[in-house]
């Protein structure tokens, strides 16, 4: 099966009628779907479902199109949701003719997504506007209400002048034959078998599956693949399909978050023995430049900078295929000793993750 990023992309790139009007008006245009949405939307079903002056609220169904080829969903997927109401909640505040970029992106994690989870909800609201700067903050919850996890954003602001009453065109939205990607069945990959998980020594399975081309359902949708594993080290690439737009010319900041907290886990994942895994406590990624849709793959690579008993803490760089900085993340994470038997057993990973912090030993 190619992945997602190989077709040809679908939504709204440089739609100029989205700055026409004052940014809450051009969001009620969004929600009412007088606006077509960008490519990352189409890609994911992340929509805009409510905004107000200073606050914006979206929605994401959880498929297993974001899953890991264990089932597991991994926090990056809360930056990666987060960066789009979190910029959208500042730019209800703008007049027309505004835009806006993310140059810094906090997130603490809460709760793990489970096979439970059916959609996310994030609520954000706007702490500071101002001419140059301005800061949001968000809260997400799943379906039931439960908060999974808290971000926080500095986007910078400029001025991108639009003539209000000039009449522009539809932007081409790309083909129609096919439903978009997150509502097609999901792909059957392999990455081991489950049963025999708790015997496999982490970089050994990372190795083999680069050189046996293993994936993921979330690196089919996106196209990123690991290229090489150390311990404590981990390079992959991305491509910088039109797919990751936002509605700019540039990849959209959640999913390139997304990327650097996978490669920081691949990282971490690489110095562990055999039946332990990982939780990622938290991430904060700073942006440099933009990256630039369809200027090659992109080049991510994580380190580990502390290796304690229980907390792992790394580091990301992403360069273009040029050697230019785009963005630098770190992270924390959290060690869990015989995670991989109860992973095998079918626990979900709420009730790993409890059974790591209770303090009492694990048991098989």
């Amino acid at each position: 099966m190619t992945n997602i990023t190989d077709e040809v992309h679908r939504g709204a790139i440089c739609d100029l009628r989205a700055l026409q009007q004052p940014g809450l008006d051009t969001f009620k245009r969004y929600i009412r779907g007088s606006l077509p949405g960008p490519p990352f939307w189409r890609l994911t079903g992340m929509t805009p479902t409510e905004a107000g002056l200073g606050k914006a609220t979206y929605s994401m169904p959880i498929t297993p199109w974001l899953a890991d080829g264990t089932g597991i969903y991994w926090g990056g997927i809360y930056a990666m949701f987060a960066d789009a109401p979190l910029a959208s909640a500042i730019w209800t505040t703008l007049p027309a003719g505004r835009v806006l970029s993310t140059s810094e992106l906090n997130m603490c994690f809460i709760r793990p997504i489970t096979s439970s989870t059916q959609n996310i909800v994030g609520r954000a609201t706007t702490v500071h506007s101002g001419s140059q700067v301005g800061l949001s903050s968000i809260q997400i919850n799943d379906q039931d209400g439960r908060t999974l996890a808290y971000g926080s954003t500095r986007c910078l602001i400029a001025n991108f002048p639009v003539n209000p009453n000039q009449e522009l065109p539809i932007p081409d939205l790309g083909p129609t034959d096919t439903p978009d990607p997150y509502l097609r069945p999901p792909p059957k990959t392999f990455f081991c078998d489950m049963a025999h998980l708790p015997e496999q020594v982490p970089i050994e399975l990372q190795r083999t599956t680069i050189s046996e081309g293993r994936t993921h359902p979330i690196w089919m949708l996106t196209g990123y693949r690991a290229v090489e594993v150390e311990n404590g080290r981990c390079i992959s690439t991305m491509p910088s399909s039109p797919w990751f737009s936002n509605g700019t010319l540039s990849i959209y900041g959640g999913l390139l978050a997304w990327a650097a907290d996978f490669t920081m886990g691949g990282a971490v994942y690489s110095t562990l023995p055999a039946g332990s895994i990982f939780a990622t406590l938290d991430m904060h990624i700073r942006f440099a430049r933009p990256a630039k849709l369809n200027s090659g793959d992109l080049i991510l690579e994580a380190q580990v900078l502390h290796r304690g008993r229980q907390l792992r803490v790394s580091s990301c760089n992403i360069d273009t295929p040029s050697g230019k900085r785009v963005a630098i993340a770190t992270g924390s994470a959290l060690v869990i000793p015989g995670g991989a038997q109860m992973l095998s057993d079918g626990k979900e990973p709420d009730e790993i993750i409890a059974t790591a912090t209770s303090g009492k030993p694990w048991t098989p």
